[in-house]
């Protein structure tokens, strides 16, 4: 072949390699955040109190492949036991002895949302949460779950929301699978870009909880407040839940505009396969929106998880210490210093368990620095 063919031949490969990767790359975002915070809590049912400094940080890249296909891969940081990851924090704390720090795949999905069918996404991997949640007392906010999902929303001015999920919990190569299949409809209400009102309902079915171990990434054998049952095979006692979970719950936001953005939400939740202790809610509101420079937002919420209205190890993680069987409230506030920096600061002030409860309080401040 001739030479001048041969860079001819190169030149347009080049071209066509550009222009592929053009169409792609143009469109690809990369986000991310790193976070300080100073942590302190008070425990009554432990002898000291406990101060720490926790960083948390997380990168992602986000292409769009196509004009139906988006790709979303994100790596985080955690706390590790046996190569496993605190699925419920991405915080990882300050300590031995300036040791490295571990780095886990947070995010691994693609979304397709089909031209055919407007409004409709299939989402597969590991993947933001799916559903819906006015607060976060049953979806701790780091918990990234894993499986098949599917959104659908249609209308503007009154907006239908559907949402689906199967979603694998638990593999075991000699035994049933754990799965959670979750439903959820909602109605939105659009008075205008400043206010609306939404009301819908989930439900989260769990397959294969009953007798089977508890699920705790640590393998500690915690039940994260659930009910348990033991079992004993040789030396070694196994906790299982005692319980199926199916969670029905219910929920209702109203957002509007009083000079400052106010948002007022509530939600209820309760496990109809427990006789007892079976029920959970939370009621809660912000105001203002801290993210312009100079702006602010505070808030406050309570909660009440009794000890089988959820599964404990995928609720919120910093009230009461996390998992169920708790209640109390939270106060926070946030300020925006400039563009992509924030201070923040929580406070909780929570009953540890129900029946014979203990005093618990959480102090965060949080700088939260955002790309």
């Amino acid at each position: 072949m001739k030479r001048w063919m041969v860079v001819l031949m190169t030149g347009v490969v080049a071209v066509s390699l550009h222009s592929a990767r053009a169409e792609w790359y143009d469109d690809m975002k990369f986000k991310g955040d790193v976070r300080y915070r100073f942590e302190n809590i008070n425990d009554d049912s432990k002898d000291s109190q406990q101060q720490r400094d926790r960083i948390r940080a997380r990168l992602g890249v986000f292409p769009r492949v196509n004009n139906e296909l988006d790709v979303g891969l994100q790596i985080a940081t955690g706390t590790e036991v046996g190569n496993k990851e605190d699925p419920t924090s991405s915080n990882t704390t300050m300590t031995d002895g300036f040791s490295g720090k571990g780095i886990f795949l947070d995010l691994a999905y693609f979304d397709w949302h089909p031209e055919v069918i407007k409004g409709a996404d299939l989402i597969g991997g590991k993947m933001k949460n799916p559903f819906i949640t006015v607060g976060d007392y049953i979806w701790d906010g780091d918990v990234t779950p894993e499986g098949l999902a599917a959104k659908y929303h249609v209308g503007k001015d009154v907006e239908l929301l559907a949402n689906a999920g199967y979603l694998w919990v638990y593999e075991r190569s000699a035994a049933a699978d754990t799965k959670l299949y979750g439903v959820q409809g909602a109605l939105k209400y659009h008075f205008n870009s400043d206010a609306h009102v939404m009301v819908g309902a989930s439900g989260y079915l769990y397959d294969n909880m009953e007798g089977f171990d508890v699920i705790d990434w640590s393998g500690a054998k915690k039940t994260y407040g659930n009910s348990k049952v033991s079992s004993v095979s040789g030396t070694t006692t196994n906790s299982l839940y005692a319980m199926e979970y199916t969670e029905i719950e219910g929920f209702a936001e109203v957002a509007f505009k009083l000079g400052l953005p106010v948002t007022l939400f509530g939600s209820y939740v309760v496990n109809t396969e427990a006789e007892e202790d079976d029920t959970g809610y939370m009621l809660g509101g912000a105001i203002g929106k801290a993210k312009d420079p100079k702006s602010f937002e505070v808030g406050y919420n309570y909660r009440r998880l009794e000890k089988d209205a959820a599964v404990g190890a995928f609720v919120d993680s910093d009230s009461w210490g996390g998992g169920t069987d708790g209640q109390g409230h939270k106060l926070y506030g946030k300020y925006q210093i400039h563009k992509n920096w924030q201070a923040g600061i929580s406070y909780f002030i929570n009953d540890k368990k129900l029946d014979d409860s203990v005093n618990y309080e959480r102090l965060q401040v949080d700088l939260v620095a955002s790309f």
